[in-house]
């Protein structure tokens, strides 16, 4: 595993960039980062929304939600979605981005459908580590099934503090790659002034900002 502690945010859209273009590259990518420095806003901007499925984790509570949650992304149009799972008879269903409510027979069937349809065409990145309930190492279980099954790629956005020692053994099987995103701070002030009536006003401080 290659951890990468002090690469610059360029970096992570460098490697982000060659990662994508990888053919089938059997590993996933670790973004991680304390609250609030943008990790998220980074990966959607340099992923558009048609090079990626992004799922948030938050909320989930099993495993079967996440893959769920994994197929309706892939396959968002409702009709289509109803029509792959009337293949295995009739069927009440409820997608909202996580739930497919389906009978007892039908609903075991369809479980093992949503697991096994997958599409690698696009990134799977998954947000939000933090605030799923999920036990990390079954959740990493079933991220490490689209990556080593499915030849997906796969990108994972966490908070640092999630992550402790006692699943480092597991990490390093699924991740190849663990970067971590720091605060632009000189970026986000130069933005700022920019965007001031009185820029010049603002550059006798700026030693003290960064």
């Amino acid at each position: 595993m290659i951890t990468d502690d002090k690469q610059t945010n360029e970096h992570l859209r460098s490697y982000i960039n060659y990662y994508t273009g990888l053919k089938n590259p059997r590993y996933a990518v670790l973004v991680k980062g304390e609250w609030g420095v943008g990790k998220t806003h980074l990966i959607k901007n340099i992923l558009k929304d048609d090079q990626k499925f992004y799922v948030s984790l938050f909320g989930l509570t099993t495993i079967q939600e996440v893959h769920s949650a994994v197929f309706v992304k892939m396959y968002p149009n409702r009709s289509r979605l109803k029509k792959i799972l009337n293949w295995f008879g009739s069927s009440s269903m409820k997608a909202n981005d996580v739930t497919l409510a389906l009978g007892p027979l039908v609903g075991n069937i369809a479980n093992a459908l949503i697991k096994e349809k997958v599409d690698n065409s696009k990134t799977i990145v998954f947000d939000d580590l933090e605030r799923c309930s999920i036990n990390l190492e079954d959740l990493f279980g079933a991220i490490n099934k689209y990556v080593e099954h499915h030849g997906c790629k796969v990108i994972v956005i966490a908070h640092d503090d999630k992550l402790n020692d006692e699943l480092t053994d597991k990490k390093e099987k699924i991740f190849g790659q663990v970067i971590k995103v720091t605060p632009d701070i000189e970026g986000a002030f130069n933005q700022f002034i920019s965007k001031s009536k009185a820029p010049i006003a603002f550059e006798a401080i700026k030693d003290i900002i960064y």
